[in-house]
């Protein structure tokens, strides 16, 4: 089954180049034959500001909350962000990413072109451009080492002598006034050097070793004339002092064998690639990007589509997100600017939460580490946020934030979001350790701040004031995005405290503490239903629901989160499903590409696989170019999305990875002892394979359906001793277990199985 993408031409800009990366290094591949160009990228490649710590804010919290449970809402949003002016907030700059260099490999040519092809393989990791000159044969193959740091590039062509090719780096026109850089060339290396005003620096050295033919060096360039085949090395370095690091490079760089480390990278890259495969029927036959999406344009997305975006979705993950590393950032590990859109940031109000959504359903755990490595490093600065603004233990994270973790914002759910991704590690590895010494430690400093920041109301209920609902505005007068009782803050801070009690009571711990908690989980806001019967955005009865949004923060009971489900509490489940609803058919004005694939997430959720689908079919015709990257809205002006940036949207991948978790929803979802299978199938995808799905019941799963057939497989092999219950949405007659003890049926929809520790059990479903 090919895991691969083929695109027809080169690539004009660098938002529509092939992505490579290890995790650490990036490269966009632009794919031209005579003159090829490489942006080059490093995850911690940031233009580092100092940021200095603004003064305190919260001795007009008092006021404040005050004006906003009087209805003053604009009033008391001009005296928040007067107070934080006053404070000195302008000082926390966010630092934007940065490319690292541009790198370009020229080549003669002797020939008219023909033949020419650009592909991207997923499952090795590795781009090969090939054409043909007359009778001649040639090729580019590039990857970036994922266990050694090196860009490895190789230039050949099946007749001797015929290669003549030149390599130069620089900082690129964006670089003036910015940075300093510098180019030496000897017959060997090429140095490149860049340094910022504030004595940062970085660098890269170029290695060429070419198999017959001759080598040589200009100013800017390192040559080989009439080769047989020439090998292009390339390592990177941040930091350091330039002297030493390219002394240390040079050493070692010329060591490096291209066969050696490409077969060294295939092993590593599959170790991760090959955890999970799908099949949903999709065609076989190599079809180039271009005719994908034009076959999508003006139809629903073909499986094929689906399939490739899905598998490009884990590949992304993987390049851009490596243990000991960084999180992927609002482009991943990609970017062409030097003053990208948002800076490339880590946004906390959705976006990075996107980017993981896919990681642990997909067997990716080793890709999470740098989500919670990056959080847990800024542990300080958020407790300082938390003191500064709210005078209130814990920590209080930013909306967004590059190299420190500072804010000015008000909003109190950063934190809480986030603890949903760590509590989720648990649930889909049993990792004991990594509950007890990362989970707990983790959410005690979100509850403590809970504790110092909610205040309590005459009917003995918490508000949640001051409250904010990403990015949304309610529909009264005076409105403001700064009001109480956001749906979204109650619903975090309620999954976060019932998440604690369930751990510690799993542990054994905190007994004292518990009773307290659960004291606090019986003063929390109730949920609401608007005249409309839609599930309220603010649990205020004067605050109207603004239905004109791409944000659907208040969906968060039902997704991201699992609290409110059809079993549990069909009246909130029903005026979510409502909501929903109410989003979609306002108009197409307020959607984005990451908007799309949130709705998508949402529909697979609430079952509604015809709705999942068509919000994927209408991210891929609106908001995906011809390299498959996703962009924040439609550039053709179509009237299916917003119509910001005059026509250049930017990239931006979340919806890349929100479009692989949106497929995974539609096969399964799972909570502690639940699984659904297939719980959003379409009928397109009648039969299908998938194998290497995690859960949340530390359990993998392996589905093989065909529902012309009426019959499903189901393999589940638990980390740990387990009872399950699994529901089967369609309904089935018959249930057949081997290798488990099918403990009780019941509606012909639900089965519950007893399952032992690594061992795999087969369930047989009869429709």
């Amino acid at each position: 089954m090919p895991d691969f993408m083929l695109k027809e031409m080169p690539a004009s800009c660098w938002n529509e180049a092939v992505p490579l990366g290890n995790g650490k290094i990036g490269a966009l591949i632009f794919g031209g034959i005579f003159r090829e160009k490489m942006v080059l990228n490093h995850e911690k490649l940031f233009n580092c500001s100092k940021a200095e710590t603004p003064g305190p804010v919260y001795m007009n919290m008092d006021r404040i909350r005050n004006l906003i449970l009087e209805g003053s809402y604009k009033e008391a949003e001009e005296i928040y962000t007067r107070s934080i002016k006053e404070a000195g907030t302008d000082h926390l700059k966010i630092d934007s990413y940065q490319p690292f260099a541009f790198m370009f490999i020229g080549q003669s040519i002797k020939k008219v072109f023909t033949d020419y092809s650009f592909k991207l393989d997923f499952n090795k990791a590795f781009t090969e451009i090939s054409w043909k000159e007359g009778e001649v044969s040639l090729k580019r193959s590039t990857f970036i080492s994922y266990d050694k740091d090196v860009i490895c590039i190789c230039l050949e062509a099946d007749r001797k002598g015929y290669i003549n090719a030149r390599v130069n780096i620089e900082g690129g026109s964006g670089a003036k006034g910015l940075l300093e850089t510098s180019l030496e060339t000897d017959d060997d290396f090429l140095i490149y050097k860049a340094k910022y005003p504030n004595g940062l620096n970085h660098g890269a050295v170029a290695y060429m070793r070419n198999i017959g033919g001759s080598r040589y060096h200009d100013k800017d360039n390192i040559r080989v004339k009439d080769a047989d085949k020439v090998y292009v090395f390339v390592k990177l370095y941040m930091w350091e002092d330039d002297g030493k690091a390219v002394k240390r490079i040079k050493k070692d760089i010329v060591k490096c064998d291209y066969n050696v480390l490409f077969r060294s990278h295939k092993k590593k890259w599959k170790e991760l690639y090959g955890k999970l495969t799908l099949d949903i029927g999709q065609s076989n036959r190599p079809v180039t990007n271009e005719m994908l999406l034009s076959k999508s344009y003006n139809s629903i997305a073909s499986k094929q589509i689906v399939h490739t975006m899905f598998n490009y979705g884990r590949y992304l993950l993987i390049s851009s997100s490596k243990k000991g590393g960084l999180p992927a950032n609002l482009q991943g590990l990609w970017n062409g600017e030097y003053n990208p859109a948002w800076s490339s940031d880590y946004h906390l109000d959705e976006n990075i939460q996107m980017n993981y959504w896919p990681a642990l359903v997909s067997g990716l755990n080793d890709c999470m580490m740098p989500f919670y490595d990056y959080f847990d490093s800024y542990t300080e600065d958020y407790k300082e946020n938390a003191k500064r603004i709210y005078n209130a233990r814990g920590i209080l994270m930013p909306l967004a934030q590059t190299t420190h973790g500072k804010t000015d914002s008000y909003w109190i759910s950063a934190a809480g979001w986030m603890a949903a991704h760590y509590f989720d590690y648990w649930l889909f590895t049993g990792d004991d350790n990594f509950l007890e010494n990362r989970v707990i430690p983790y959410m005690s400093n979100i509850i403590d701040f809970y504790e110092d920041y909610l205040t309590i109301e005459k009917d003995g209920k918490y508000v949640f004031v001051p409250s904010y609902s990403p990015e949304n505005t309610p529909s009264v007068p005076n409105a403001s995005s700064m009001c109480l009782n956001a749906t979204m803050d109650v619903a975090i801070a309620k999954e976060v405290i019932c998440n604690m009690i369930y751990a510690c009571e799993y542990l054994g711990i905190k007994k004292e503490e518990v009773v307290k908690w659960k004291k606090m989980q019986g003063k929390m806001p109730e949920y609401m239903i608007n005249e409309d019967g839609a599930f309220k955005e603010w649990l205020h009865e004067d605050l109207k629901d603004n239905y004109n949004h791409r944000h659907q923060s208040h969906i968060y009971p039902v997704f991201p989160g699992f609290e409110i489900t059809k079993e549990n509490d069909s009246v909130n489940y029903a005026a979510i499903c409502k909501a929903v609803e109410k989003r979609l058919f306002v108009g197409f004005s307020d959607q984005t590409g990451w908007s799309y694939a949130h709705m998508a997430n949402i529909y697979a959720r609430l079952e509604n696989g015809s709705r999942a689908y068509e919000c994927l079919s209408n991210l891929v015709r609106s908001c995906v170019k011809s390299n498959l990257f996703t962009y924040h809205n439609d550039w053709r002006g179509q009237g299916v999305t917003t119509d910001w940036f005059a026509g250049n949207p930017p990239f931006q991948i979340d919806a890349n990875f929100g479009f692989t978790a949106a497929v995974l929803e539609m096969l399964i979802f799972s909570k502690p002892g639940f699984i659904r299978i297939l719980p959003a199938i379409v009928p397109d995808w009648n039969k299908g394979t998938v194998k290497g799905l995690c859960t949340r019941c530390a359990c993998t799963a392996d589905i093989d359906w065909n529902l012309t057939e009426k019959h499903i497989t189901i393999k589940l092999v638990p980390l740990k001793d387990a009872s399950i219950e699994i529901e089967i949405p369609m309904g089935f007659c018959t249930a057949e277990c081997s290798g488990c003890v099918l403990v009780s049926h019941r509606e012909n929809r639900y089965i519950t199985v007893i399952l032992d520790k690594g061992k795999q059990s087969v369930i047989n479903i009869y429709i």
